[in-house]
């Protein structure tokens, strides 16, 4: 009887024994479930810098994407407020020759109607700025880099809306270029052929961003650094848009070359004191200068990012703090601000300008002029510095 109590204690003892060791086998296996992903996707080590967690990354982002959305939304309600100010009165003493009193002379402030350039580019700013601050929201509130945000921010921000963005800017700038036909020396083929070029490349990177967001998001990975280091898509689209924006910084850089072309030829510049020609430079050709820059320097970071991913495949640039500053911040607070300072003033009809009546338009256009000077604020600087020499003397 005693040895089968013993038995029958063992066989209780013997199933314990198993229930335990089954628990400790399901949580191990639970535990190896939980951090299959994390697991499977061995760490990468950063090759620019301190790694940034992503809730900081989105912090700063969103602070960034925020202040400029106010910006832009203030400038694009300022363009299109010239739109519900059709026309004012003003009161215009006549000689007594003529009418011998007051008559009342409407001066037209109507700006130019439907979708002009300059309200193209903060319109499309304003959507870049609400896209990327709603990817770094989700990036704050999950602090990983899921498929969303990377979406939104990586590819469909900076890759679509941010590069075509810019191109608008750009083309604006050889618009206005064009115009002034003073001491020029190119063929107006190249007012074609440059920004032909930067619309092939848009219309380039665009698609690749495209098929790189339908990989991403019709894939079974949900691990956006699985995705990175192991899809040729993403590889593809590095080449792309490295190629893309450095295209784009030459572009500009030949742009910045006629526009100061064109200030140094002009007939009154060679009399403007040194301050004033200072002042002409910094306005002109000093946001050419740093949008092209911005877009260098975009350029080399996807292109050492690429060459990072084959030579040394155990490292990425597109989790340091380098990545995040020189790649994603600078390359789209800088021309973003040079932008918007460079279309600051509202679109007009041409031909009109405020304050002054339509009899003396008339006078000022029967004129005859050897060439078209789209660049007004020259002598805006030329006429106040000539009369702030007389006030000196």
């Amino acid at each position: 009887m005693d040895s089968g109590g013993s038995g029958v204690d063992g066989g209780a003892e013997a199933e314990a024994y198993d229930t335990a060791d089954y628990s400790r086998i399901y949580y191990a296996q639970h535990q190896d479930y939980t951090y299959t992903i994390h697991a499977a996707t061995p760490e990468l080590s950063s090759a620019d810098g301190p790694t940034l967690t992503f809730r900081i990354s989105g912090i700063v982002g969103l602070c960034i994407t925020g202040i400029l959305w106010v910006i832009v939304s203030w400038r694009l309600l300022y363009h299109y407020s010239g739109l519900w100010n059709q026309c004012c009165k003003k009161k215009e003493q006549h000689g007594q020759e003529i009418l011998g009193g007051e008559e009342d002379v409407v001066i037209s402030h109507l700006r130019t109607d439907g979708f002009t350039i300059k309200r193209l580019l903060h319109i499309m700013l304003w959507i870049t700025m609400i896209v990327q601050g709603v990817g770094y929201a989700d990036m704050v509130g999950t602090n990983v880099s899921n498929k969303l945000n990377y979406t939104l921010l990586d590819i469909v921000g900076r890759g679509i809306l941010e590069f075509t963005t810019f191109v608008i800017g750009t083309i604006h700038w050889f618009n206005v270029t064009s115009k002034a036909r003073a001491g020029a020396s190119e063929k107006q083929v190249m007012f074609i052929l440059l920004p032909l070029i930067l619309v092939f490349a848009t219309v380039a990177v665009t698609v690749c961003s495209i098929f790189e967001a339908v990989v991403l998001l019709g894939g079974k990975s949900e691990d956006v650094h699985a995705f990175r280091s192991t899809s040729r898509i993403h590889r593809i689209t590095l080449v792309v848009e490295s190629s893309g924006w450095g295209i784009h910084a030459i572009v500009v850089s030949i742009c910045g070359g006629m526009v100061y072309k064109r200030i140094a030829s002009l007939p009154t510049f060679s009399q403007v004191r040194s301050r004033a020609k200072r002042n002409i430079i910094t306005k002109m050709i000093i946001p050419i200068f740093f949008c092209a820059l911005s877009y260098a320097l975009r350029s080399a970071w996807m292109a050492a990012d690429f060459a990072s991913r084959i030579l040394r495949p155990d490292s990425t640039f597109e989790s340091g703090l380098g990545w995040w500053i020189g790649n994603c911040w600078i390359p789209t607070i800088v021309p973003s601000m040079m932008l918007l300072y460079s279309i600051r003033k509202r679109d007009r009809e041409p031909g009109m300008i405020d304050g002054v009546s339509e009899t003396l338009l008339q006078r000022i256009n029967a004129e005859p002029r050897d060439y078209d000077d789209p660049f007004e604020s020259f002598h805006t600087l030329i006429i106040e510095d000539e009369n702030a020499t007389i006030s000196s003397s």
